[in-house]
């Protein structure tokens, strides 16, 4: 089911005020893919970020160099519109074997465990117009992620670990459509519509609908984080929830090989703070037509961190069960050592996958630098 993900483990081994004070960490960087200005101001903003890691396979007893990220943001205003560009400058690393197998690597820049990146053609990944309706309601038109898993929201800079967990990276696609969204006291809700995935050119694909989908989140306790795991978290208890859903889910795909499609998918994810502890959650019921066999899945993940010196390290480690025919599960483990938050960063990650296909049990380990401007 998942083999063009778990291909880059095997083979291989964002951000602006948010529409209410208490919207949830991961709604926060949402509200960041649509303006970084203050309302009814106008002007034009430039940002960006880099993350570069080293990748070593320790059952192979090699490695090699990745550029995980090169992005350039543009953000615009004018009144109340506004125009927001941002591009990407890493991607796939040409079909090179660092690992040995005779396969070429998988190199993408979805972040996925063990993918190597290089320098290409600058291409670009969200291109959209903003409109603030009113004080509580945004409109979006144009190229953008869309609003259902909260982590799939966050720009690569801001991770928690070097990778996104394997759901985040599936539900990280960009697609043109239009999307509203508005905070209404506690909750927090965005509604979209976007193409679906039916160009004519791959016949596993036959989806000529609209893909429709909303969010909704809630502040249950407390404030949100600013940031994702425990890193600035208050000392009170704070507790946010969400809950997607995606009809003719398309491209929310397990395998893009095999062109993977689900009739719909519903997401639910929570995210704990207190002190210096973190606790995150989210799961995803697929179900519909998978062509390699497999026509309903639930994978999840839970992961944890706790911050060992404030300001400045911290652990962290993720489980994930992808629900697959070979009963697959990674285990991700990691260290930050924040220099100036997650501005500016070293990381440090362990990865380990375990299933009943040989191919798939991998160890892998990255540490990675990130410096965001």
């Amino acid at each position: 089911m998942m083999k063009i993900v778990l291909g880059a483990l095997a083979l291989t081994a964002a951000t602006t005020p948010a529409l209410a004070n208490n919207w949830s960490t991961t709604d926060r960087d949402l509200a960041s893919l649509s303006t970084s200005l203050t309302q009814n101001a106008s002007g034009v903003a430039v940002s960006g970020f880099l993350r570069s890691s080293y990748v070593g396979w320790s059952d192979a007893d090699v490695g090699g160099f990745s550029i995980d990220d090169a992005q350039i943001w543009v953000n615009g205003t004018v009144g109340d519109f506004g125009v927001v560009v941002q591009t990407e400058a890493a991607g796939n690393n040409g079909g090179s074997d660092l690992n040995g197998d005779g396969v070429p690597d998988v190199g993408t820049s979805d972040n996925t465990p063990g993918s190597i990146g290089v320098l290409g053609d600058v291409r670009i990944l969200d291109a959209f117009a903003t409109w603030n309706a009113t004080e509580m309601l945004k409109v979006q038109m144009g190229q953008f992620r869309p609003a259902f898993l909260g982590s799939s929201a966050r720009n690569e800079n801001n991770l928690l670990f070097i990778n996104r967990s394997l759901l985040g990276a599936a539900g990280a696609y960009r697609s043109q459509g239009v999307q509203a969204s508005g905070s209404f006291g506690m909750i927090n809700v965005a509604v979209f519509a976007q193409n679906g995935e039916d160009d004519g050119t791959n016949p596993n694909i036959q989806d000529d609908d609209l893909s429709f989908g909303f969010r909704a989140s809630a502040q249950i306790m407390g404030t949100a984080s600013a940031n994702e795991g425990a890193l600035g978290a208050s000392g009170d208890p704070s507790l946010s929830v969400g809950i997607g859903y995606i009809d003719d889910a398309a491209q929310f795909r397990w395998d893009t090989v095999n062109g993977t499609q689900f009739d719909e998918c519903i997401a639910v994810d929570a995210n704990f703070t207190m002190g210096a502890l973190s606790v995150g959650a989210e799961i995803v019921d697929m179900t519909g037509d998978d062509v390699i066999g497999t026509e309903d899945a639930t994978p999840f993940n839970v992961s944890g961190s706790f911050v060992i010196m404030p300001d400045q390290l911290e652990a962290a480690i993720r489980y994930e069960d992808l629900d697959d025919d070979d009963n697959t599960t990674v285990m991700t483990v990691g260290a930050n050592w924040y220099l100036q938050g997650h501005a500016a960063k070293w990381q440090f990650n362990y990865i380990a996958g375990d299933s009943d296909l040989d191919a798939l049990d991998t160890n892998l380990f990255q540490v990675g630098l990130t410096v965001s401007m």
